[in-house]
């Protein structure tokens, strides 16, 4: 039975793969800051007769905004216990990785990144709506 010596570098690239980790769950935070942020514009820039249009646009945003929450909430429980996977892997290189490893690590990044995307569409579909109701206003 052979053992394993220690790979510095994979160590060293496993760290950096938790403090990456790290920071997603900073960039979570960043997120959820702005969901709340366009919800208060969405309620704050309402025209004074608001039509169906305004209403539809409203619920449009509103449902849009409800999604990416519901799926900021999802990454907010995925990333912790992604850590929690990785921890065992750094200081013991011993413990056997799998395909899983990959696998569990670039799911949650195209998670994350897709909800990246979406909170942008929305910044910039809401900012261009309301953008125009303030330009109405003159």
């Amino acid at each position: 039975m052979s053992t394993l010596t220690p790979d510095p570098e994979l160590e060293s690239e496993l760290q950096e793969l938790y403090i990456l980790v790290r920071h997603w769950q900073q960039d979570i935070g960043f997120m959820e800051e702005e969901l709340q942020f366009f919800k208060n514009v969405l309620n704050k820039y309402q025209p004074e007769n608001p039509g169906d249009n305004v209403e539809l646009k409203t619920t449009v945003f509103g449902s849009e905004i409800a999604k990416q929450e519901k799926h900021l909430a999802a990454l907010k429980t995925k990333i912790p216990d992604f850590l929690h996977f990785l921890e065992p892997f750094i200081g013991d290189i011993k413990k056997d990785m799998d395909m899983s490893f990959l696998a569990k690590y670039n799911q949650l990044q195209t998670e994350l990144q897709q909800l990246f995307t979406d909170v942008k569409t929305t910044k910039s579909s809401l900012f261009s709506y309301t953008e125009g109701l303030m330009t109405d206003h003159k």
